[in-house]
């Protein structure tokens, strides 16, 4: 069962000696809890995206642009794809693209779902693919892609703003004031957050 510590004052603290009922009395503390994976560090995806877009490295930036090109690009390839064809069911590519995009977001409620269908997609791709059925194969393929490129942009932009998180106390207890980051005790499960 999640249990989650919530404070009733968002005043904006200057340290994280500050913040009230935080389980820790300086930052350097967090940092070791963190570093030795007692405690982690939730991050809102939406606020690392966000971040990333303005403070990430150039070379992090351009692979998390690169994926939302290559999806952008999948899908017009399978509308080109179906009418250069005639393999009309190329266009259900994009839509299935759409859905499988809203529901790999990290912060899905289905989250842990989706990441077994993304497992699973790779066996069906390959099945489908080995008893001739090359239309469905490609559409559990698109489906795949898309699923792969949300999650490692994902990754990419929320391991850079808990890292950032991790090198700047202020950031910190500022991201921490907006509810834009928690902090979770691995052994006890508590989440704290305001």
């Amino acid at each position: 069962m999640l249990q989650v510590e919530s404070k009733e004052s968002t005043t904006r603290w200057q340290t994280v000696a500050d913040i009230p009922r935080f389980p820790f009395e300086d930052y350097e503390q967090l940092k070791a809890a963190v570093a030795i994976r007692s405690f982690n560090i939730g991050v809102n995806s939406l606020a690392a995206a966000e971040w990333s877009e303005k403070s990430n490295s150039r070379f992090k930036r351009s692979i998390v642009t690169a994926l939302s090109l290559l999806i952008m690009l999948a899908a017009i390839a399978s509308v080109v794809a179906a009418f250069l064809t005639g393999e009309y069911w190329l266009l259900a590519a994009a839509p299935i693209q759409a859905v499988v995009f809203y529901l790999s977001h990290p912060a899905s409620p289905i989250h842990k779902w989706v990441t077994i269908g993304g497992a699973i997609s790779v066996a069906v791709f390959l099945d489908l693919l080995f008893n001739g059925f090359v239309i469905g194969a490609a559409l559990v393929a698109y489906a795949g892609l898309t699923f792969a490129a949300v999650r490692a942009a994902g990754f990419i932009t929320n391991s850079a703003y808990r890292k950032a998180l991790l090198a700047d106390e202020t950031m910190f207890v500022n991201a921490y004031a907006d509810g834009v980051c928690t902090l979770r005790n691995n052994r006890t499960k508590v989440v704290y957050s305001v």
